[in-house]
């Protein structure tokens, strides 16, 4: 009896360097690419099908297509720093907008802080620690009109899903319930988003009271 079968050997094609866009910096890579074998006796004798090449990182580990070997490190550090710049900018309008809705601008209450830390989690999936926070109000402008300005000139960069995160936030840290100004201020600020009238009443018809 013949003992037929099937095996996958994992080659090193070649190794090198490359920028690793897991470890933002120049890494050892080696170019992998999975073979299929037919066995016979459980000895690789008949090459079938390969894989597509593949780059791994000897550092983290990550695997990537093999055109990750003809990325530009300048311009990858460049959209590093663009994309860190754009999460400061929206992270600073969070704080200014909620802080300017909850009215704490020289007392801020850790109950503030910890939504407005919510509210930068769920917009920009980073971790933004107190004492950052804190900084950024404090850096803020005292005048309410600053504040619509940085919104509406961050508005631009925004999903309406991003949008709708906002102006959420902004009724959710206002004192409840909303005074006559406050909703009026939620509904600029829902204005200087670039949002429809209707989405900004229904936010302010589920929000306004939590």
């Amino acid at each position: 009896m013949i003992v037929w079968g099937r095996s996958i050997s994992n080659k090193v094609i070649a190794t090198g360097q490359f920028y690793c866009p897991g470890c933002r910096q120049q890494r050892t890579y080696a170019l992998r690419q999975h073979q299929k074998w037919g066995t016979i006796y459980w000895i690789a004798v008949v090459p079938l099908e390969k894989s597509e090449p593949y780059v791994e990182c000897a550092s983290c580990h990550s695997t990537y297509p093999e055109a990750a070997l003809r990325h530009d490190p300048a311009s990858a550090h460049q959209q590093f720093n663009a994309q860190r710049a754009l999460e400061g900018d929206l992270s600073q309008m969070l704080c200014e907008v909620m802080t300017l809705m909850a009215g704490e601008k020289h007392s801020v209450s850790p109950h503030l802080c910890g939504l407005i830390a919510n509210a930068i989690r769920r917009l920009i999936k980073i971790e933004m620690p107190q004492d950052d926070i804190l900084a950024a109000i404090a850096a803020g402008p005292d005048e309410p009109e600053a504040v619509l300005r940085n919104v509406n000139q961050q508005a631009a960069s925004l999903t309406d899903r991003g949008r709708e995160i906002v102006l959420r936030a902004a009724v959710v840290s206002a004192p409840k319930p909303l005074t006559e100004s406050s909703g009026a201020l939620a509904i600029e600020i829902g204005r200087r988003l670039g949002m429809q009238p209707e989405a900004v009443y229904a936010t302010l018809a589920e929000f306004s009271a939590r």
